[in-house]
């Protein structure tokens, strides 16, 4: 590998010090998993750096390694140096999560999209920082914000002024530094959009010039997505629906006012919940339509842990981040538990356990929603949101060896010398021995189907629930697609059995699809009073 990046790496590629640092992990997951962290990147992250942490990681004999570290766009495998690092660590059994990315909500920005690395993508929590806006007209919007000042209570609604309005400056709509020195913000609530702009910036250009206060409220993209951040003054946060209200309520009035209250922190007040988050990348892969990414979700929204220094001189330093660094360490810590319980696992078998468990309706037993409350889909949620007991008693497990992933490299069409990047050894890429994507031996399914198209693709599943058992499949079809399943019935007689089934998929003629995707499940449920239920994911792209 070091010859292999020498040319493209900008600093030598060397063995990377293990070291403390600060940053989120999978400890209040596993509360008694030991956590060893190995420093990647300082200011920039280089490719070869990032091999040698993963490296001296696996030579320090980790079981599983969380990575909050993504490339800005997907690269092939072969080139991606954290699929190269991820695919020596399970060759030595070791269990990779990856963050999906925080591109979204915009199609086919995830990353990390190897088969072989666990993708999370980021959900809401039904936890809320509240920091209630109420204007001049009684109306009240409910934001966040992590600064909860309690001698904030001005003695009359204070005006709001909208830079956005006044200049007609983009940087002072998204209140950027130094776009507010010339508008009268001072003693004033100053409303800035949400734009790329970290929110802790746009507040210290109000506090800069005067402002009293600060009113964030979203892009249409980032719909209901809102952050609770640490504010350098009283700040909200509101959704893209009460950015709306808000602006109606400027048009309507000479002398529009405001007061902001703060709540603290609200359990089961944020609905619905879980919901995708505006910035979780969303699928299909771009460098494999035949797996489904991202994997799975898990909490990545307004997340609290501690931080290496303090951001308001507190005794006891914490902060609270959003994103998929945050989601990918919760299923870390969900794989530990499953590495404890289950240590002669495969990482394969532990993905497994993860996907086929996962629940797809939040918390008011509606299907999982994006930030813009509607139904999510399979690109955008994967198989669905983490259950971590479920995942620890899946009953089935669908495994994969590390040398099963060759004749599906081959398939992507890789030259041989591209596949031994990966793989760390010369392989044979001979026509017989190529498989499409899809017929990995994947927990989920996904493929593109044409005009009159008929796939069919075999699965192996491995019994590690109880002895003597039997199963029988249930199959909700994708719109417009018909899906056989041989057997429908399988049996096992003892734990770690093994059966195999194939599923055809047939595209159906004459049948109008609502949507140019499609998106089912096959399911195998378990007879008695086992309960297993394991789902598989299916996704479909129609061209």
């Amino acid at each position: 590998w070091e010859s292999y990046f020498r040319d493209s790496c900008r600093v030598p590629c060397r063995r990377c010090q293990r070291v403390w640092t600060s940053e989120w992990d999978s400890h209040g997951i596993a509360p008694r998993a030991h956590v060893a962290m190995y420093k990647a990147c300082a200011v920039s992250c280089y490719d070869g750096d990032l091999l040698a942490a993963i490296d001296a990681a696996i030579d320090d004999g980790v079981d599983l390694l969380s990575i909050s570290i993504g490339p800005e766009s997907p690269f092939p495998f072969y080139y991606d140096v954290i699929a190269l690092g991820a695919f020596r660590a399970i060759q030595k059994g070791i269990f990779v999560s990856c963050s999906a990315g925080n591109d979204g909500p915009y199609p086919s920005t995830v990353t990390n999209d190897a088969p072989w690395i666990l993708t999370v993508g980021a959900s809401t929590i039904d936890r809320e920082i509240r920091a209630t806006v109420k204007l001049g007209n009684n109306v009240e919007l409910h934001g966040q914000s992590l600064f909860q000042p309690k001698d904030f209570h001005p003695r009359q609604p204070l005006p709001i002024v909208h830079p956005a309005a006044i200049s007609n400056n983009e940087s002072a709509a998204v209140c950027e530094k130094g776009s507010l020195k010339n508008i009268d913000v001072k003693g004033k609530i100053v409303i800035c959009h949400m734009g790329q702009l970290r929110i802790e910036d746009k507040g210290k250009e109000v506090k800069d010039n005067g402002g009293a206060a600060m009113i964030v409220f979203n892009e249409q993209d980032d719909g209901y997505t809102t952050l609770a951040t640490a504010n350098v003054l009283p700040a909200s946060h509101i959704s893209y629906k009460d950015g709306l209200v808000l602006k109606n309520y400027l048009i309507s009035t000479q002398s529009p006012t405001a007061t902001i209250s703060f709540q603290g922190t609200l359990i089961g007040k944020s609905q619905p919940a879980p919901q995708m988050a505006s910035f979780s990348s969303r699928g299909p892969s771009t460098q494999s339509r035949g797996i489904l990414k991202p994997d799975i979700v898990g909490p990545g929204l307004n997340i609290l842990s501690a931080w290496g220094v303090s951001i308001d001189e507190a005794t006891n330093p914490f902060n609270v981040i959003s994103g998929t660094s945050m989601s990918c360490p919760h299923l870390s810590g969900v794989a530990a538990l499953i590495k404890s319980a289950h240590p002669d696992w495969s990482p394969a078998a532990i993905k497994s356990a993860i996907l086929t468990t996962a629940y797809t309706a939040d918390l008011n037993g509606n299907p999982i929603s994006t930030e813009q409350n509607v139904s999510a889909t399979v690109f955008d949620r994967g198989s669905g949101h983490v259950h971590t007991l479920r995942a620890l008693n899946p009953g089935l497990v669908y495994d994969i060896e590390p040398d099963d992933y060759i004749p599906y490299l081959c398939g992507l069409g890789y030259s041989e010398q591209q596949v031994r990047y990966i793989v760390q050894r010369k392989v044979n890429c001979s026509t017989p021995t190529l498989i499409p994507g899809a017929q990995l031996n994947y927990p989920t399914f996904s493929m593109v189907l044409g005009a009159g198209d008929q796939m069919t693709y075999t699965r192996t599943v491995t019994n590690v629930g109880r002895p003597f058992s039997t199963y029988i499949s249930k199959v909700l079809s994708p719109q417009g697609v018909a899906v056989k399943v041989m057997p429908s019935v399988i049996r096992f007689k003892d734990l770690n059995d093994k059966a195999s089934y194939t599923v055809t998929f047939t595209r159906l003629e004459n049948v109008t699809r609502s949507s140019i995707i499609g998106q089912g499940s096959l399911v195998w449920n378990s007879i008695g009073d086992d309960g297993y239920k394991v789902v598989s994911t299916i996704a479909v792209v129609f061209v």
